[in-house]
């Protein structure tokens, strides 16, 4: 008998809920990885990863968090200062690796919940020389959501590579690596792809490799060229990590029969009614509530939402818990003000109603 409970009350901002068949397919038995039949599922792997970010180009699957992928990002970079487009803790976090890799670093800061302006941007860009510049797309701890292409346009008119962590983006919000004309992509299996933990996915352009080919310092296990190389080859560098490889075989079969513009539109869908509910509860209790993302720039994957001062974030998350679901705490200094929401992956809006209704009966209370 499973003991699995029913889908629809674990709402982490990462790692999201997984659909139980995702999970029992972890339990096909070892194959060799090198050989035919693990080049076959890697293959089928590539094929359906391709219409997630929207490329032609290779995906590289690496047997990590995504912040391995975020340093082969660092690592592969041309030679020169980096600019650290920061907003939140994990472009900070983005920021920090550069910095620990060596690299000079500069940051653009603006206010945890706010996005990156595109005449600021092209402002510093044009008084400094830098060789790549770092942003994330979707602001896991805050829930804003920056647009990548207009960023990664304003880079490359100066002549400038744009690196972008998507961990909370890609499956849920809108990102098409070629037609945007993107250098680099990462993101991680645990959020909008609706995954476990454990697998970093990256799409490389084939001119950012190229020039990755002549940059000294790569490292090994997360070298973009070799990871480039193998994965032409439908192989991997090291060791992968089989069992999850087996669970994201199911999980692309499900994304392609959603179809991603469909994916998309139902993730825009859940933010859209999270919203709605904000207000609605707020003019219901006088208990003032607050998505600290501006219209217009929220993630469609993740909502930060402000509580008033005098209910603490970990007690109403613990209170929450308490009619069986599972909210998250606010992230590093918004810990203990607000509390998020991971609407993304396999949830619909129809699950995010439960969410809600148990957030109400708390602020109720």
């Amino acid at each position: 008998m499973s003991t699995t409970k029913s889908f629809g009350t674990f709402f982490l901002p990462g790692p999201t809920e997984v659909r139980e068949d995702v999970m029992t397919a972890m339990l096909r038995p070892m194959i060799p990885h090198r050989g035919a039949e693990f080049e076959a599922l890697f293959e089928r792997l590539q094929e359906g990863l391709r219409p997630v970010f929207k490329t032609d180009r290779p995906v590289y699957i690496s047997s990590s968090s995504a912040t391995g992928m975020m340093e082969a990002a660092i690592r592969c970079a041309p030679p020169g200062r980096i600019l650290c487009l920061v907003n939140g803790a994990f472009s900070e976090r983005f920021a920090h690796i550069a910095s620990t890799c060596g690299r000079d670093v500069d940051r653009y800061d603006v206010a945890w919940g706010q996005i990156h302006t595109i005449p600021q941007l092209d402002e510093r860009l044009s008084i400094r020389k830098y060789s790549a510049i770092t942003v994330v797309h979707s602001e896991t701890s805050t829930g804003a959501l920056n647009d990548v292409r207009a960023i990664s346009d304003c880079a490359h008119r100066h002549g400038i590579f744009c690196l972008i962590d998507s961990v909370s983006g890609i499956a849920g919000a809108e990102l098409r690596f070629d037609e945007w004309k993107l250098d680099y992509v990462l993101t991680g299996s645990q959020k909008a792809l609706a995954l476990p933990p454990g697998l970093s996915f990256g799409v490389a352009s084939a001119v950012y490799v190229d020039q990755a080919n002549g940059t000294h310092g790569r490292g090994v296990y997360f070298d973009l060229v070799e990871l480039d190389a193998y994965a032409r080859r439908n192989q991997t560098p090291s060791t992968p990590a089989l069992t999850l490889l087996y669970a994201l075989e199911v999980q692309l079969k499900s994304i392609a029969s959603e179809g991603m513009e469909t994916r998309w539109a139902r993730h825009k869908a859940m933010a859209a009614r999270t919203q709605e509910w904000i207000q609605k509860i707020s003019d219901e209790t006088g208990k003032k509530l607050g998505n600290i993302a501006p219209l217009g720039s929220q993630s469609p994957t993740v909502s930060t939402i402000r509580l008033p001062s005098d209910l603490p974030a970990e007690g109403f998350t613990t209170a929450v818990a308490r009619h069986g679901i599972v909210v998250g705490n606010g992230y590093g200094k918004l810990k203990s003000s607000t509390f998020r929401i991971g609407h993304m992956g396999d949830h619909t809006v129809e699950s995010v109603e439960r969410c809600l209704a148990a957030c109400s009966s708390v602020l109720r209370t």
